[in-house]
C-alpha cells in the first residue's frame, strides 16, 4: 500500500493537498464540547452546500463529521455551518426537550416570515410525525409562529390566514414555499 504524503493531492479528488483535506481529519484534535452534545443531525446529510471543497448532499453526511462531533468545528466555514441555527438550541427556544433533533429525526431551523420568527421542520432521517405536527400547530397558533415542513416529498406551510394566503399564491405561481 502506498503512503500518502501530506503535500500530495488528496485521494478524495477535491484538488486540495491531503494535509488540508482528508489528512486534516486524522490529525485534528478532538472537537470542543458543544451545547448540542453528541447530536450531529445538522451534519448527518440534510444540509446542502460545500465545506472545504466537499459537496454536501441530502442523505450523505458531511465529510468532516466524525462519531458524535465535527472534526473541524473550531474552523468550520461560515456557510453553511456557522449560518445554521438549530431552533431547538436557540436561547429563546420554546421547543420541548422531546424535539431534540437526534430524538425525533427532524431538525427545526429558524427562519423569518415578514420579518417575524418562523420555523422550518427539515427531515433529518424522518418526516415530522403527527404528534410533532400537532404540537407545532398548537405552538404556531399560541405564539403566532408559522412553520414549514415537508412530508412525503410535498412541502407545506402552517400559520395565520395571511401566511396561508401567501403560501397558496406561491404554490399557484409554481414557487417553492421555502
Amino acid at each position: 500500500m502506498t503512503q500518502i504524503g501530506r503535500n500530495d493531492p488528496c485521494p478524495c479528488g477535491s484538488g486540495r493537498k491531503h494535509k488540508l483535506c482528508c489528512g486534516a481529519v486524522a490529525i485534528m484534535p478532538a472537537a470542543p464540547a458543544r451545547a448540542c452534545g453528541t447530536c450531529t443531525r445538522c451534519c448527518d446529510g440534510w444540509l446542502e452546500g460545500e465545506v472545504r471543497g466537499h459537496r454536501m448532499h441530502p442523505g450523505q453526511p458531511c465529510h468532516f463529521r466524525i462519531e458524535g462531533a465535527c472534526s473541524i468545528y473550531a474552523e468550520r466555514p461560515q456557510s453553511p455551518c456557522r449560518n445554521f441555527v438549530c431552533a431547538w438550541l436557540a436561547p429563546d427556544s420554546t421547543l420541548p426537550e422531546g424535539f431534540r433533533p437526534d430524538a425525533i429525526g427532524v431538525v427545526a431551523v429558524t427562519t423569518r416570515w415578514r420579518g417575524a420568527p418562523a420555523l422550518i421542520l427539515v427531515s433529518a432521517g424522518n418526516d415530522p410525525d403527527e404528534v410533532t405536527l400537532a404540537w407545532m400547530r398548537a405552538h404556531a397558533e399560541a405564539d403566532r409562529i408559522p412553520f414549514f415542513y415537508a412530508k412525503g416529498g410535498e412541502r407545506y406551510g402552517y400559520g395565520p390566514p395571511a401566511f396561508q394566503e401567501e403560501m397558496a399564491a406561491k404554490v399557484a405561481r409554481g414557487e417553492r414555499l421555502w
